[in-house]
């Protein structure tokens, strides 16, 4: 009997299994970036655990270096693909160029303090020595913060909505976006800085939490998001899914239309949301520099906190909370809280003023 028989058969099934495990990771990563929160289904599969798009190669491994070892290459690929674009991670970027050094600079932090557990980031405050915090689920939090020694290196505190901006320089105005709302359906704070003389605006973003949405569409919203197409039974229930995504995607871009139309350099913080793979991040940077991607190493992970979700190795999977900059700013360095359990970590970056 021939021992190599076995072998032979299962080799070209197994590269093709590789084949295809690999171009569905190309095939996800463009649909999430292009399409994203635009379809329910989709953006379900957004907050899903990175490692879980790991979970088929895995599989396939011990079968490849058995019987098809020469798939091995197609695997790997899939896997830098997943490790890279799909979860982030970015490569140490080095120093700073000299022109950013050159520039003045000023480092900005953002907090959402909801669900934080008793836990603060002040050991990461202290390291960071941020100019400027920006606060999210601080409603009238001013006071209290501007009476705390933990705070005290701050001159100013002012609050809109549920947004506080602590600063070293003095908050020349505020308002709420979009213009003319309450303080409860507001999704950003506009705060003017004088900077050293320099007017700045500083943008604080919450956009609305997706999680009842994202526990309702685990029973189906996958199979109503891909199948759920004008004239089937199911688009009826795929457009009552779809509410919530269509207003992420007008509250991003409102948001957006206003950093367009500001005169002054803009910085924009906080909670977004949304995953770094989707398509608010991509309509966000297409005009936006990302502080992680341009000067973040590693992941940046910024929630959840820890978990007993067996495929995030007990912490955080997912980017929603960024600091992003219009054309006149250079991100020097970019950093995120690592090692605490509170539901948001904190993320600092020192931007460079390159284009006044």
């Amino acid at each position: 009997m021939d021992s190599a028989a076995p072998r032979r058969r299962a080799a070209p099934f197994l590269a093709a299994l590789a084949v295809f495990n690999l171009l569905l990771v190309l095939a996800l990563l463009l649909f999430l970036r292009h399409v994203g929160e635009a379809n329910h289904g989709l953006a379900l599969l957004l907050f899903a655990p990175p490692l879980a798009w790991l979970l088929p190669g895995l599989l396939l491994l011990p079968l490849t270096l058995i019987w098809s070892w020469r798939s091995l290459p197609l695997l790997a690929v899939s896997a830098m693909v997943i490790l890279g674009p799909l979860m982030g991670w970015r490569p140490d970027p080095g120093a700073p160029s000299a022109e950013s050094y050159a520039a003045p600079s000023l480092t900005l932090m953002t907090w959402n303090r909801g669900q934080n557990g008793g836990q603060t980031p002040l050991d990461f405050k202290r390291r960071q020595q941020p100019d400027l915090l920006v606060l999210q689920e601080a409603t009238l939090r001013e006071r209290a913060l501007s009476r705390s020694s933990d705070y005290g290196d701050y001159k100013v505190f002012q609050s809109a909505g549920e947004h506080t901006l602590l600063s070293k320089f003095p908050i020349l105005e505020s308002s709420l976006l979009p213009a003319g709302t309450t303080p409860r359906a507001a999704r950003a704070a506009r705060f003017v800085v004088d900077w050293n003389g320099r007017r700045i605006a500083v943008y604080s973003v919450h956009l609305r939490t997706p999680r009842d949405v994202l526990l309702g569409q685990w029973k189906g919203g996958l199979f109503y998001g891909l199948f759920g197409f004008q004239g089937t039974p199911w688009a009826e229930r795929s457009a009552q899914y779809q509410v919530f995504w269509d207003g992420q995607l007008d509250d991003a871009r409102m948001i957006l239309d206003a950093v367009r139309q500001d005169p002054l350099p803009a910085l924009v913080a906080g909670d977004f949301n949304s995953p770094h793979t989707g398509h608010v991040h991509l309509l966000l940077t297409r005009e936006l520099g990302d502080a992680h991607a341009q000067a973040g190493a590693g992941f940046g992970f910024t929630f959840p906190g820890k978990t007993r979700n067996p495929l995030s190795a007990g912490g955080p999977w997912l980017r929603i909370d960024y600091i992003f900059f219009t054309r006149h700013w250079s991100a020097m360095t970019c950093t995120t809280e690592a090692e605490r359990a509170s539901q948001h970590r904190a993320v600092a970056a020192r931007l460079a003023l390159t284009a006044p």
